[in-house]
């Protein structure tokens, strides 16, 4: 998932400290409660540190019950590298997990595991991506199928 909508950066704060304007959180809130309708639930929320990103996270564990969150610092300002050794270090004990971050990476990831491209994951969008391995260690290049996309204005992504 791409964080929800933040406020515009500006000199008086850095980038990590932006916080989710109230149209993210209400975007974030409403992807979250489309996603309890669909078979998939995350068993562990893994997202970036910054502000908006942590917000985000938040809201859709509340909205799932899920009370398992971790921060990464790797997740923020990373490639698509970072992102691929995040989730090959994740702990094969969970099987469904949520990655909340930042683009271009998370958009490049979906690139990487699928053979489907999309060209740009807006904010609050959230994709679901079934990868065909035991152990996320494993986890290769271009085998992962595209099962579920959506963003806040409940239209597909692609």
């Amino acid at each position: 998932m791409r964080h929800a909508k933040a406020e515009k950066w500006n000199a008086k704060g850095s980038d990590f400290e932006r916080n989710l304007e109230e149209r993210g959180e209400k975007d974030a809130y409403q992807v979250a409660q489309m996603l309890s309708h669909e078979k998939f639930k995350p068993e562990q929320i893994i997202a970036s540190p910054a502000h908006r990103t942590k917000q985000t996270a938040n809201i859709v564990a509340k909205t799932l019950k899920i009370k398992n969150i971790e921060l990464d610092t790797q997740i923020y300002e990373a490639d698509i590298s970072d992102l691929l050794h995040v989730i090959r270090e994740l702990d094969d004990q969970y099987h469904q997990i949520m990655l909340v971050g930042h683009n271009p990476s998370i958009t490049g990831i979906i690139g990487y595991l699928t053979p489907t491209f999309l060209e740009h994951i807006p904010t609050s969008g959230i994709v679901v991506v079934e990868l065909p391995t035991l152990t996320w260690k494993l986890v290769q290049n271009r085998a992962g199928k595209l099962l579920w996309h959506q963003t806040p204005k409940g239209t597909p992504i692609i």
